[in-house]
């Protein structure tokens, strides 16, 4: 007869198994273009036997914003819909799983997931207003990422090779890290002159249980806490100053723009405008990939049409973006005739 405690634990991992993280090498699908690549890519998935806890290979974190859009009109559902209806970022997230598929397990993830997996998360982030949305998301990606350990990276991240010796590099000293920005505050405290590169918690990383994510976690939920909640903390970059200290006390790291495409060679910025020209980038040996600014895509009218060009008609246009897109395309092991697949928890 199987004791109580066996049951309970048999229960729990089952269910930490339905939670699985990302699909082995061995389950592998033919890709095949769909007429809803919605679902192709993040709504479908399979599962992996090794539960979240798992002392086994680290995670890759994706985080997708589904807000309301009319960027591709449904006529069952009227004009706006919640799907992502970005192309280009079905191909820089394939980028990624092509990648580090070996390596990492890959969680697509977005605002619903948080409930899932944190414990007593109990927070809708759908029906917050701007600023507190993000800065509620900010605060649960944080929390995954010290409940679990692993790796954030942006979804419109083209990955260009794969990304365990950056996750490497950044963990050294048994420390969390973060990569480096463009700085597009306005002001940053204690700085006297605007730093052209900041830290930023958009793309980063951190062992299971780390004593300053913890601290982190902490400082931004008393954050959340205060009344007065506008857009201060953009204005004074109040998240890469918090960031700026731990680096300067050792108790962070800092993975430079050029290991990511957002600094070149002579250390200036690379900006969306250089992304969209017809030419290379002049980018550091040790680049992992490109990130392309996914909100400011779809904030400037000038570049709108990146984010509703299909993919077909986006993979024959000269723009850089699409130059290196098909690199990481030709240089990842399985592309373009294979697709593996990552969970969307």
């Amino acid at each position: 007869m199987f004791k109580t405690q066996d049951i309970y634990h048999s229960v729990f991992a089952f269910s930490l198994i339905l939670l699985a993280s990302y699909v082995g090498n061995q389950f592998k699908t033919k890709f095949a273009e769909r007429t809803n690549d919605e679902y192709d890519l993040i709504k479908k998935y399979l599962l992996n036997e090794s539960p979240l806890y798992g002392m086994n290979k680290p995670k890759i974190w994706i985080h997708s914003k589904y807000e309301v859009n009319a960027r591709n009109w449904l006529e069952s559902r009227g004009r706006n819909s919640t799907d992502l209806n970005q192309p280009y970022l079905h191909l820089t997230i394939q980028s990624i799983i092509d990648h580090c598929g070996d390596d990492f397990h890959v969680c697509l993830i977005d605002d619903k997931t948080f409930s899932n997996l944190i414990p007593g998360w109990d927070v809708d982030v759908s029906t917050l207003a701007e600023p507190m949305k993000s800065q509620v998301r900010e605060f649960a990606l944080m929390k995954l990422i010290y409940i679990y350990g692993g790796m954030l990276v942006p979804n419109s991240f083209i990955c260009s090779k794969n990304l365990r010796g950056l996750y490497s590099e950044g963990l050294y000293g048994g420390r969390p890290f973060v990569c480096e920005a463009i700085n597009r505050a306005t002001n940053l405290l204690e700085q006297k002159n605007k730093l052209l590169f900041v830290p930023s918690l958009y793309f980063m990383g951190a062992r299971r249980d780390d004593a300053t994510i913890l601290e982190l976690v902490e400082y931004l939920q008393k954050e959340l806490s205060k009344s007065h909640m506008s857009h201060e903390r953009v204005f004074v970059g109040d998240s890469s100053q918090w960031c700026l200290r731990a680096i300067r006390d050792q108790k962070m790291n800092l993975i430079g723009g050029e290991k990511i495409g957002i600094k070149s060679n002579d250390r200036k910025q690379i900006v969306l405008d250089d992304l969209m020209e017809d030419k290379f980038l002049d980018l550091n040996s040790d680049c992992y990939g490109i990130y392309i600014p996914e909100d400011e895509v779809l904030r400037r009218t000038k570049y709108q049409w990146l984010a509703v060009m299909s993919k077909q008609e986006l993979l024959t246009s000269k723009i850089a973006i699409v130059k290196y897109l098909k690199m990481s395309m030709v240089d990842a092991q399985d592309a373009p005739t294979q697709m593996l697949s990552a969970v969307s928890l």
